[in-house]
């Protein structure tokens, strides 16, 4: 039709002239003025409505100068009329048929415009219907040309009128609408009944008490509520609801687990992860420090503010925030975020996996604090937002440049005194062995030892530093020469130190591509570091160690350079390069260090070992040079890193005492002077001048010359490099005086220092990142990483501030500043429209983790602005948020639509009614946990990520991201790949197979049963539907279930009465027997008086009977007090943090028991340790635990609960507190562990793994249950003796050891009786044991939880669509 008319657009004008023409009733001049006017108001419709819609949507696919997909261009009035392959896209006659209405409509399925984006909004829509209906005027007479195409199209433009756009307005200050008829008081009530009333709607009334309990007791902590909790709330309704809701959020508002259940909503917008994923799906060391501090400061009301900062730059911050309480900078934690990025395996282009992980933390962090897409213009500008690719580099250039780093997080403001002790203690120690070093006899008593046999045989041994650096070198070789022989080998040896002296100049003016010296203060400053270890200097030549064991007095005498252990092999530490650029040759670093330290590179910061990602260790006894050949990443930057054994930042041992020390590192191309340890570095003194005599004598003055000279400049603190390596040579191979014998008042400082060192922190780690020197990031063309184009300054979104930041800062603290300013619109409104989601279902918008084009608009956009102002007003208080909204009537309103509400609003935009909604997976494992009794609720923010066997909350479960709990995912719980604001909802087959078959819920259906089998039926059934539901059974509820179980009673009383008589029997036979032995017992007893040790017990591998010492009486091994242990009256006291360990067993151990008798100082403590067997980092271990998992109830606890259950229907502890009981536990072969406590079983046994502890690699330790020891978990009370046996006691074993005076075995019995009641005997313990087996089978055979149809109970109230909705 457009081609046939192209004049059509004029005819409505020419036709009312026409009419005006023929009536000649209106002045021509007046008609001109119309025209005109009509005319202006087209142009500036269509300048207004249409032209900028085209330019936004259409231009880039559809235009006259690069592309015209499917032959359209819609960039001129001729293209638009013209059409293309399809056709015309205008209809004149019908235009609702229009093609380009009907594509931007979504008509047509595979025509959908824009293209990949959403569909335009109805007022666009209807604007273009009415454009083409009067005619569809257009100005665009000519094809635009390339130049004015591209100011059209220019970004500038696009941008400004893509932040017209809701989400990029200012917060606007709104004030609610004046209260409605209803009273509705509260602000949220007033602006939803206003839209309502607009909309013809009424709000519901609200939903019963008990319905408003479980929404909130759910909402605000992920737990059903309590009886108690119930009834509180029914009492508390009498004054009103709102007065019991409101008490009943304060209490729930300052409960801990407030924090637990909104850590976990927090978690999924960070894809929290305990690992990196891809192939060996490894570990992110110490995440779980991440949750905790997430739990901590929730429940603590921390300003949302304060939490944004942290997770940007807690690390950054000038004042971070500090828990006294357990001295933990929990600033430094926040940043933990930036580290839970999926890892490749060995990539073998490193970039591409940088640019990975570092979209993948834009992607995060700019939709849970921006709900903004940013990661989509990565490519190319967003396609439907104010967002640049710049942005997107911009923020890039930030992020980058955080290495991979483990951070530590104790409070910095904790004094130091001990820190200036033990250099107190190192300057007197020094001055005393100065004292005898630079005596002139020394020398000759060095030098007058006898050479070693086969001299020359053990040098071919030796490591090449070893020879390199053998300071007694030349004497060796020349000590049994001389006159000409002399002279001829002492020149040798010169020609080969001036040769030497020659690589080392030749090496030193070298111009490598890089090299650093890390004993300058301008080449250290360079590298960024971390850790405690660390100064804010390099050490200075002759800094040195003190020996932390043994008889030595020092362990090292070291050159300048950078070292973690001068004070502490405690102390930490990370030390990275400044970044470069790769080339063809070796990367080399000279270290020293132990075993367990790590040397690498990383290359575009990619953290794991690897194929072509190649890692080496340190030697301890000297610094070696270790080299890496760059080759395969020429052209590609990275830096060179040496971190303690802990602070790798994937691949983290746990070993608590690491060091290392590094002194250069360069990168040589190939035919460049290659570094090496030189005879120079240590020999040049000797030949630095002629011997004043060629001989024996001349050299033995030189060595008393030289010798002398390095103590004395030790002493003086001007030692050279060299001069501190003679003197660690000399040190490593005993030349030196330096046993603590010979120094007695060395002994007593080094004792002194022993003894502080061990007090020294170990400190707590956290995942970080650490920054180099802050870059600007070139931007890729097309995204492609291979084409760098311009760089971009580092700054926030174009659209709010285009200002860079200045070029010596990160910009991460800049970056968090930013999100808060108040013209920022979007971070206010993205937590509060969280918030509002996690308590209603639903957001304001319901796309909580995209508030642009591509997301929904908000439902009540001014409620929205009015909670942003409202939050940023009251301190960025989530708590206060939250008790607002909770407070309102809206949260109160029944589920159940109106018959309006479901043909006015069946979405429920307007909140009429309150959302119906699914309870997420860990609420539903929690809810079916709690009932059962299992749920441990202590501990709160509390110890690492747990096991899958666990019955702590399910946000301490541990997440890795190659074996998701299979629970939790079947019920949605997020894949932690990319943010989370709004979790699935799926209502599939699995999910109720899963609550009819998975063995954890079957578990949790007897246990539940279990809880309820005594007392009146109807009374546990009404419990058990206000445990499982938060209500009681109705009428017909209590009648079907009473039937059902009375129906299946008489079988189980029936069952009972035979169990019953069978018990009677067996009483009678046990008193048959008892009658017969008695008197033979007592004969046995009393000659046993008589007679010492008559009765042998069975043999422990080790015995500490502590009125004798802290030695075993077995194998002599030692136990060693930890902080306030100490002896008194042959008992251990374990007091005010103390405990005790002791050294390594010479033996392996895996069948075993422990035994203990032990009295506690209290009853309400938890989680203390009586004896345990463990590795010495406390990695694996088995102990006897007090109430870790329950109150007053002792478990065999293990690491990470590997080996740990409940021992079903053990007591209470009630007299430990008065008394010494004895408690045993034993590990069979099988996996087998069972209880005793004084002889007696302790509930039931289980059956588990096991594990071999190896020899000379395990420790026994009393009263915690594994090192590190947690202050808040150690046993106090104290323990009379102690045993570990290697093999599993029997039940008689047990007897025996715990009572040795009273206890007689059956054999000894037995033999003791006449022949005639042998066999009375035999016969009776025959029918003893047929009666007990047959009580086990009927037992069974009744039902696990003695109430069968009590279990089916449980479980179907497990399976009702109540137990897992909120209505």
């Amino acid at each position: 039709m457009g081609t046939s008319f192209p004049y059509l657009t004029v005819l409505p004008i020419l036709e009312f002239f026409s009419l005006m023409h023929r009536f000649a009733i209106i002045p021509l001049s007046l008609s001109l003025h119309f025209i005109q006017a009509h005319a202006e108001k087209r142009l500036e419709f269509f300048e207004s409505r249409i032209r900028p819609v085209l330019v936004e949507n259409c231009y880039e696919c559809h235009n006259s100068i690069n592309k015209a997909s499917s032959g359209l261009a819609l960039d001129y009035k001729g293209g638009l009329l013209k059409g293309g392959e399809r056709g015309s896209v205008l209809s004149f006659e019908n235009p609702q048929e229009s093609l380009l209405l009907r594509a931007m409509m979504h008509d047509i399925s595979n025509l959908k415009m824009p293209k990949g984006g959403p569909k335009l909004s109805p007022d666009v829509i209807q604007d273009f219907e009415r454009w083409i209906s009067t005619g569809a005027y257009d100005p665009r007479e000519s094809p635009p040309s390339p130049e004015e195409f591209a100011d059209e199209t220019s970004w500038e433009k696009t941008r400004e009128k893509r932040k017209s756009w809701w989400s990029f307005q200012p917060v606007r200050m709104v004030r609610p609408p004046s209260a409605s008829p209803q009273n509705n008081t509260h602000p949220v009530d007033q602006f939803l009944v206003h839209k309502m009333q607009n909309s013809g709607l009424s709000p519901n009334q609200e939903a019963e008490g008990i319905t408003i309990l479980r929404r909130l007791s759910f909402a605000l902590t992920g737990l059903p509520p309590t009886i108690e909790q119930q009834d509180r709330f029914s009492a508390l309704t009498e004054h009103s609801i709102h007065h019991a809701v409101e008490v009943s959020v304060d209490e729930m508002l300052s409960s801990p687990h407030f924090g637990e259940r909104w850590a976990r909503h927090w978690m999924d917008w960070l894809r929290y992860a305990d690992s990196h994923g891809s192939e060996g799906d490894p570990p992110i060391p110490n995440a779980y420090q991440y949750r905790n501090y997430l739990i901590r400061s929730l429940n603590a009301d921390i300003g949302y503010d304060q939490l944004v900062l942290e997770h940007f730059a807690g690390d950054l911050l000038p004042n971070p925030r500090i828990n006294k309480q357990l001295g933990l900078n929990e600033s430094v934690i926040g940043t933990s975020n930036l580290r839970f990025v999926l890892h490749g395996f060995a990539p073998t282009d490193a970039l591409d996996e940088h640019v990975r992980f570092t979209d993948d933390q834009i992607d995060a962090v700019t939709k849970t604090f921006l709900a903004l897409t940013v990661s989509c213009a990565r490519c190319h500008h967003h396609k439907f937002d104010a967002i640049s690719q710049d942005d997107y580099y911009a923020l890039f250039g930030i992020l980058s440049n955080g290495r991979p780093a483990q951070k530590v997080i104790e409070d910095p403001t904790v004094s130091k005194d001990h820190e200036n002790r033990l250099g107190e203690i190192k300057t007197a120690v020094k001055k005393a062995l100065a004292e005898v070093w630079k005596s002139p006899d020394l020398a000759e008593k060095i030098l007058a030892q006898p050479p070693e046999e086969n001299q020359e045989h053990a040098d071919n041994f030796l490591m090449p530093w070893q020879k390199a650096h053998n300071f007694l070198m030349p004497w060796q070789k020349l000590r049994d020469l001389e006159g000409s022989d002399f002279s001829s080998e002492w020149n040798k040896i010169k020609k080969q130190v001036r040769e030497s002296e020659q690589r080392l100049v030749s090496r030193l003016s070298t111009n490598y591509s890089f090299s650093w010296k890390l004993k300058h203060s301008s080449a250290y400053d360079l590298w960024p570091k971390s850790g405690t270890g660390l100064g804010k200097k390099p050490s200075k030549p002759g800094d040195f160690t003190i020996a932390l064991e043994g008889n030595e007095i020092l362990r090292n005498i070291l050159p300048a350079g950078a070292y973690t252990h001068l004070l502490s092999t405690k102390q930490n530490g990370t030390l990275s390069s400044p970044r470069f650029v790769f080339e063809k040759g070796d990367l080399w670093i000279r270290v020293i260090g132990d075993k367990g330290s790590v040397v690498r590179y990383s290359v575009w910061n990619y953290p794991r070992k690897g194929t072509v990602y190649q890692r080496s260790s340190p030697d301890p006894l000297a610094e070696k040079w270790i080299k890496f050949n760059a080759d395969y990443w020429a052209g590609e930057t990275g830096y060179l890193e040496v971190t303690t054994n802990r602070d790798h930042p994937v691949e983290a041992g746990d070993a608590e005492r690491s060091w290392f020390g590094v002194t250069e590192a360069l990168l040589s191309k190939p035919g460049q002077a290659q570094p090496r340890d030189e005879i120079a570095e240590v020999l040049s003194p000797i030949f630095a001048e002629p011997l004043s005599k060629e001989n024996q004598n001349g050299l033995r003055a030189r060595y008393a010359e030289v010798i002398q000279k390095a103590v004395i400049a030790w002493e003086e603190n001007d030692l050279t490099d060299s001069q501190a390596r003679i003197l660690n040579n000399m040190l490593k191979n005993d030349l030196l005086p330096n046993a603590k014998e010979k120094f007695p008042h060395c002994n007593e400082l080094v004792n002194e220092y022993r003894k502080i060192e061990e007090k020294v922190t170990v400190p707590r780690l956290a995942p970080g990142v650490l920054d180099g020197e802050p870059f600007d990031q070139a931007l890729f063309e097309r995204g492609n990483h291979k084409k760098p184009a311009h760089q971009v300054p580092r700054r926030f979104l174009e659209a709010i501030d285009d200002t860079p930041y200045p070029k010596t800062t990160i910009g991460r603290l800049e970056f968090a500043q930013d999100l808060l300013r108040k013209d920022n619109p979007f971070t206010t409104r993205v937590i509060v429209n969280r918030i509002w989601h996690h308590l209603f279902g639903n957001g304001l918008v319901r796309t909580p983790d995209n508030f642009g084009k591509l997301g929904e608009l908000p439902t009540h956009p001014e409620l929205l602005d009015y909670l942003s102002q409202k939050f940023r007003s009251e301190e960025w208080s989530i708590k206060r948020m939250i008790r607002f909204l909770v407070t309102s009537k809206t949260f109160r309103s029944s589920s159940n639509p109106s018959s309006e509400a479901k043909r006015i609003d069946p979405q429920n935009l307007l909140l009429s009614h309150a959302n119906l909604r699914r309870l997420e997976a860990e609420p539903i494992r929690d809810a079916m946990l709690l009932a059962s009794g299992r749920l441990q609720l202590a501990r709160v923010a509390e110890g690492k990520s747990e096991p899958s066997n666990s019955s702590r909350r399910a946000v301490y479960r541990e997440i890795r991201r190659n074996s998701l709990d299979p629970f939790l995912s079947v019920f949605d719980s997020p894949v932690p790949s990319s943010a989370k604001g709004k979790r699935d909802i799926t209502n599939v087959p699995a999910q109720s197979l899963t609550l009819m078959n998975d063995p954890s819920v079957l578990r949790n259906a007897r246990e539940f049963a279990n809880r309820h089998r005594s007392g009146d039926l109807e009374d546990s059934i009404s419990m058990m539907f206000r445990n499982a539901l938060g209500r009681p059974p109705s009428g017909n509820e209590l009648a079907s279930s009473l039937d059902y179980l009375n129906a299946t009673n008489l079988n189980s009383s029936n069952a009972m009465a035979k169990l019953s008589q069978t018990s009677d029997k067996l009483k009678e036979v046990d008193g048959q027997i008892e009658d017969m032995i008695h008197p033979f017992r007592e004969k046995i007893l009393a000659f046993r008086g008589t007679k010492e040790n008559a009765q042998s017990q069975p043999k422990p591998v080790l015995h500490w009977d502590f009125e004798k010492g802290l030695s075993d009486s077995a194998n002599g091994i030692m136990c060693f007090l930890k902080k306030g242990a100490y002896l008194e009256k042959g008992k251990l006291i374990l007091q005010d943090g103390g405990y005790a360990v002791t050294e390594k067993l010479p033996f392996e151990i895996s069948s075993k028991s422990l035994a203990a008798r032990v009295r506690l100082d209290n009853l309400e403590q938890r989680g203390g340790g009586v004896i345990s067997i463990q590795s010495p980092n406390g990695a694996v271990f088995d102990s006897i635990v007090f109430a870790e998992k329950e109150p007053r109830k002792w478990i065999a606890g293990s690491n990470g609960f590997r080996r740990t259950q409940s021992f079903g229907g053990a007591p209470f502890e009630k007299e430990a507190d008065r008394n010494f009981v004895h408690l045993t536990v034993t590990y069979g072969g099988d996996g087998t562990i069972t209880a005793y406590r004084n002889g007696e079983p302790y509930g039931k046994s289980y059956s588990t793994g096991s594990h071999l502890y190896k020899k000379d690699d395990c420790i026994v330790s009393f009263g915690v249950r594994h090192l590190p020891a947690n202050p808040q978990r150690l046993l106090v009370g104290r323990i009379d003796e102690a045993s570990l046996y290697d093999f599993e006691l029997t039940a008689e074993d047990i007897l025996l050891i715990s009572n040795p005076d009273t206890f007689v075995d059956q054999k000894q019995l037995y033999e003791s009786l006449p022949s005639k009641l042998q066999r009375t005997y035999s016969k009776l313990t025959e029918k003893k044991s047929a009666l007990e087996k047959e009580i086990r089978r009927m037992r069974e055979n009744m039902a696990v939880s003695d109430k069968p149809e009590l279990q089916d109970l449980a479980l179907a109230l497990f399976n009702m669509k109540e137990f897992i909705y909120l209505k």
